[in-house]
């Protein structure tokens, strides 16, 4: 790990990558689901899905998700990424009018046709931003993968450890790479 740990490197995926898949459980099963998304500096998630959706009504009922973001890779040697399993909750308020800040602040195009609308379809996703609930996922884990450092390379962020003594600990307790 360097000596900054996984920070600067989760940061940089976060900020370069748009869709997050969203994984969920509940009383039909297991499902996934692709989202748009923004985060925070505390690498909190945030993104908009319809309270009808299945993967919404799965949060509401148990808020555990699990999650992946990165890059669509070449190769194997390519493979970059972050594994997150944390806790979704739905916003209100004020907390929902700074998720969609941070929302339209990393999606300029949807800014735009959010302040004004120009065609039809444009207006409807407009006020779908304007009533569509905001989620947040607030990380437990945080499971950085890169390839590009060593076949199974991989160091995970605890946010609750962070606190104590910012430093990263390993799924494997050693260099980070499988044997």
């Amino acid at each position: 790990m360097s000596e900054a740990g996984p920070h600067a490197a989760i940061a940089r995926l976060l900020a370069g990558c748009q869709v997050l898949t969203l994984a969920t459980s509940g009383p039909r099963g297991p499902w996934a689901a692709s989202v748009f998304y923004a985060s925070d500096a505390q690498f909190r998630l945030y993104f908009v899905s319809d309270a009808g959706t299945r993967h919404a009504r799965d949060m509401a009922a148990d808020p555990r998700v699990a999650l992946t973001i990165g890059p669509e890779p070449a190769g194997w040697h390519e493979v970059r990424g972050l594994q997150v399993e944390g806790e979704a909750t739905r916003l209100a308020g004020a907390e929902r009018a700074a998720a969609l800040s941070l929302y339209l602040a990393k999606y300029p195009a949807i800014a735009a046709l959010h302040s004004a609308p120009r065609t039809k379809d444009e207006e409807i996703i407009a006020a779908r931003l304007l009533h569509t609930p905001f989620w947040c996922v607030t990380p437990r884990l945080i499971r950085l993968v890169d390839n590009s450092r060593g076949f199974g390379h991989r160091e995970e962020w605890h946010p609750a450890a962070a606190g104590r003594h910012d430093e990263a600990a390993r799924q494997d307790g050693g260099g980070g790479r499988l044997p």
